[in-house]
């Protein structure tokens, strides 16, 4: 089925004054970071301050919130009065997990060009948002790394450690206890040679949801997240949607790097995870790239 816009209101509206993407300069796209969470809010005020560092500055920041309690709240207003950055709180109340329709409602709440996605409960290397920007392209969406920490070494990332530059040392970390493998390489390379294996890696790419990004038009054209996913193959469903509209995976694995701390998962259901990926598998049967329930039925309920 080919890729199509739905028809009114801010949908196409944003595809009547899209801009030719692959032509205009990259440096005038426009940039959200939209980071989702829920009742982490330890964990959110070390992912927000690891944004405050970033080499590449004026985007903005949303957060999108699957029904935290008043804590995070508390978190993002503190942390936006103090940020550089334009900060927005999207929440809804909690009613189980409900992730893809908090980002769907944080897509609606941004007009940024292009955004990134990421978790809570992730570190952002300094240059993170820099290489998303700088390797946007039309017609592709990107897939950074995660680097998983030990419950102790998660622990012992602090404030002043981010704000040090230690958290992303891989002399550092060794030093706290986690072990060596070839992911330390992502922080010991030179950019110049990490650039280099992006564009040699033969690892198969797909949308992670906790580092990936996209064009907004993207996420618009395949009604963006389906909102019939509970925990399990939501990312998954949403990259090969993407996929089958003809936007294809890129990678920058060696370059837009995070810090992903440990955490329990107590909304994990194999149940759902299996009815989530028999609904994956019909859209792929179907070559379906729109969502049956995403962006344009969350905005009429809105």
């Amino acid at each position: 089925m080919p890729c199509y816009a739905p028809h009114g209101g801010r949908f196409e509206t944003a595809f009547k004054t899209a801009l030719s993407i692959a032509n205009q300069d990259r440096t005038m796209v426009s940039i959200s970071v939209v980071i989702s969470t829920y009742n982490q809010p330890w964990h959110l005020r070390r992912c927000l301050l690891s944004l405050e560092r970033q080499s590449h500055e004026g985007f903005d920041i949303i957060v999108a919130d699957d029904g935290s309690s008043g804590e995070t709240r508390k978190v993002v207003e503190e942390f936006a009065r103090a940020s550089t950055h334009r900060v927005r709180h999207v929440w809804h109340e909690d009613r189980g997990f409900r992730k893809t329709q908090i980002l769907n409602k944080a897509v609606l709440a941004t007009q940024s060009d292009y955004l990134v996605f990421m978790d809570g409960d992730c570190v952002a290397h300094p240059d993170f948002v820099r290489e998303h920007a700088a390797n946007a392209r039309s017609g592709h969406y990107l897939n950074g790394s995660l680097i998983r920490l030990s419950r102790q070494i998660s622990e012992r990332i602090t404030e002043d450690v981010i704000f040090g530059g230690q958290a992303f040392q891989a002399g550092w970390l060794v030093k706290q206890g986690r072990h060596i493998d070839r992911r330390y390489l992502r922080l010991s390379l030179s950019h110049g040679l990490r650039t280099r294996l992006n564009r040699a890696s033969p690892t198969k790419l797909y949308w992670l949801g906790s580092n990936a990004s996209c064009y907004r038009n993207d996420v618009v054209a395949i009604n963006g997240f389906d909102n019939r996913f509970g925990y399990g193959f939501e990312d998954a469903d949403f990259g090969e949607r993407l996929e089958m509209c003809g936007v294809t995976p890129k990678t920058v694995r060696w370059t837009a790097i995070l810090l992903h701390f440990w955490h329990e998962r107590p909304w994990a259901d194999p149940d759902i995870q299996a009815a989530n990926r028999r609904l994956m598998e019909e859209s792929l049967a179907l070559a379906r790239s729109r969502a049956v329930h995403g962006l344009e039925e969350i905005s009429s309920e809105l």
